[in-house]
């Protein structure tokens, strides 16, 4: 009984140790998947970094005001150099004018044809007028005259019948005229009388009739011709516009420098991103379209586009960092002055991809910044100094509540809290941790380690909620993260 004391003791303190052994590996196993962060202050930055075009809030366009009328457009016979620094007045662009000269010709010819026909119309406006004057102060007097002659013949031929009458009839009763020749002297009165009537009706129909009726028609004569006079000088006065139009024309498909500046061309691109109009010799030039540019270098900007998930952070007024492509040493400042409130259109290759466009204009300038470099933008959305940072993966949404999984001890503690701005990378945490704190980067590995609120059957199922000011992407990362590195066994991997 004696010897098996000893052996029950050793069983014993095998069997303790062996126990010892199996929960000190169940407990290095239990964390030996945990990636920790420890939380520190810092500086809280969120940045926006976009790709754009620099270009000239004020610039010169140089347009074709030559007008094309049924043909495509007008072939640029020469071009000034691209980059080509002028002076007001400089030649710039040489269109081919030879249609519109030919033109002129044929439009010369018009006007001098018109010319004539005014001339000739003019003439017989004039003619017109001196046949009126002519009757009214010369023909209807003539006339009149005449009539009023015939009637004082007639008043003298009727008195002198009419006192041979009175003499014939004395004689007659002292018998020394017979009764034939006393008939023929009454009718002698008679026909007197006959014909100072006919002339007074005379005299009366030229003047109620046919000098009205003269008047009325030599009054239309001087009107009709006074109209088509008109009419031809007006069509001449279209002509003689024409033709001035064209020479206008001509003298347009030259074009000289408004100012002095550098010249830039204005090729366009569709958008599938393809050349669409190169300015060049031989190209076809429309109406009213852009060939060249001249910009103003001290009114420089940078047109940006933003990807809709990160749009609502931009707003105008922020402050950017402008980079040039290729000068490297060149670092302006500058301040968004635009913001379009709705997406640009976009082609098939980008049909699911929505962008706005932002302008950023910059506050100081180089003279190596030229119109049409690609420019770095770096926009400064928020910053918080001083902050208690986390990264997205480490804060857990559970319901209307944000946590994060502290490693405390050698336990984990689901700590409520308060997220602020975030940058797609790190939250800012207003309340809940303190610095130094040690949290997991994989939070869903310990959940069934960690005491969280009950919620309600309807919001187990919930998609991760948008936190103030999120983005949308930001909350799908906080999700979907699933990390896959594993630290060594035995101890928690504590990655800064």
């Amino acid at each position: 009984m004696a010897a098996m004391l000893p052996i029950s003791l050793l069983a014993a303190a095998v069997l303790f140790g062996s126990y010892q052994w199996w929960s000190q590996g169940a407990k290095q196993e239990e964390f030996a998947d945990a990636i920790l962060h420890t939380v520190k202050r810092s500086d809280f930055v969120h940045q926006i970094t976009e790709r754009g075009e620099v270009l000239s809030s004020s610039e010169t366009e140089i347009r074709s005001q030559v007008k094309t009328k049924n043909s495509p457009g007008l072939a640029i016979l020469q071009v000034v150099e691209e980059g080509a620094r002028v002076e007001k007045g400089d030649f710039l662009v040489q269109l081919d004018a030879s249609a519109l000269e030919s033109e002129l010709i044929t439009q010369q010819i018009e006007v001098n044809t018109s010319s004539a026909i005014v001339i000739e119309a003019r003439n017989i406006h004039e003619t017109a007028l001196i046949a009126q004057r002519e009757y009214v102060e010369g023909t209807y007097l003539q006339e009149h005259q005449t009539i009023e002659g015939e009637i004082f013949v007639a008043e003298e031929n009727l008195n002198r019948a009419k006192e041979y009458l009175v003499y014939s009839k004395k004689m007659a009763s002292k018998g020394y005229v017979n009764e034939l020749q006393l008939e023929a002297d009454k009718f002698a009165v008679e026909k007197s009388s006959k014909e100072l009537e006919v002339a007074r009706t005379k005299l009366k129909v030229l003047d109620e009739f046919t000098r009205a009726k003269s008047v009325k028609q030599f009054e239309s004569d001087v009107v009709i011709a006074k109209a088509k006079w008109e009419a031809e000088k007006n069509r001449l006065a279209i002509e003689q516009k024409k033709m001035r139009e064209l020479k206008e024309q001509i003298a347009n498909c030259t074009i000289v420098a408004p100012r002095a500046g550098v010249v830039k061309y204005a090729h366009e691109n569709d958008r599938r991103g393809e050349s669409n109009f190169i300015v060049e010799e031989g190209t076809v030039v429309r109406e009213r379209q852009i060939i060249l540019k001249m910009p103003d270098p001290a009114s420089m900007q940078v047109e940006i586009k933003i990807n809709e998930s990160l749009i609502q952070y931009v707003q105008p007024g922020m402050t950017t960092i402008i980079r040039p492509v290729g000068l490297d040493e060149v670092e302006l400042r500058g301040t968004i002055d635009k913001v379009n409130q709705y997406a640009e259109p976009s082609g098939w290759r980008k049909a699911n991809v929505k962008e706005y466009k932002a302008i950023v204009n910059l506050d100081e300038t180089v003279p190596q910044v030229r119109v049409g470099m690609t420019a770095s933008v770096t926009i400064q959305c928020s910053q918080v100094p001083d902050a208690i940072q986390v990264p997205v993966q480490s804060v857990y949404s559970h319901g209307p509540q944000y946590f994060c999984f502290v490693y405390h001890d050698n336990a984990w503690l689901a700590k409520p809290v308060q997220c602020g701005p975030t940058n797609d990378s790190f939250f800012v945490v207003e309340s809940g941790l303190e610095a130094a704190e040690q949290v997991a980067l994989n939070p869903r590995r310990f959940l069934d380690q960690v005491n969280l609120p009950d919620l309600p059957p309807e919001k187990r199922q919930r998609a991760v909620p948008q936190l103030s000011g999120e983005s949308e992407n930001v909350a799908k990362k906080k999700e979907s993260v699933k990390l896959t590195e594993k630290p060594p066994v035995g101890k928690p991997n504590t990655g800064g």
